[in-house]
């Protein structure tokens, strides 16, 4: 007995376009501006925060420009940050990078270049 699958094409056309569109729409979402990325980030709560490079830690930031990271290192580490040109940028000891920022489902996605680097979630 054959089944007749003619009437599944139209459906299956469409799915193989829509798919495609919408794993590419996070990298087509506008950057938000980094003074409301800050605004937002800079709030005296921690921040769960994962690196490129898989380490996780917790970042507080606050409205003063200064911040926190516990986690990931035997003590914890102060940070400064700023908002300079289009980025956030965050420097201490061992850490000196300057973000943009697009919203993720729970936070927000750090990019480093066009690259995803630092993703903060709550």
């Amino acid at each position: 007995m054959r089944t007749d699958t003619r009437h599944l094409w139209p459906a299956l056309a469409a799915v193989a376009i829509i798919v495609p569109a919408q794993t590419g729409a996070a990298q087509d979402q506008a950057y938000l501006a980094p003074q409301a990325a800050a605004a937002t980030l800079a709030d005296g709560a921690p921040w769960s925060a994962k690196a490129a490079n898989g380490r996780t830690f917790k970042l507080t930031l606050n409205k003063d420009g200064t911040g926190r990271i516990r986690g990931g290192l035997p003590f914890p580490m102060s940070v400064k940050w700023a908002v300079k040109g289009e980025a956030v940028c965050l420097t201490g000891t061992m850490i000196s990078k300057c973000l943009r920022f697009r919203e993720v489902p729970g936070g927000f996605q750090g990019y480093v270049d066009d690259k995803p680097d630092l993703k903060l979630t709550r």
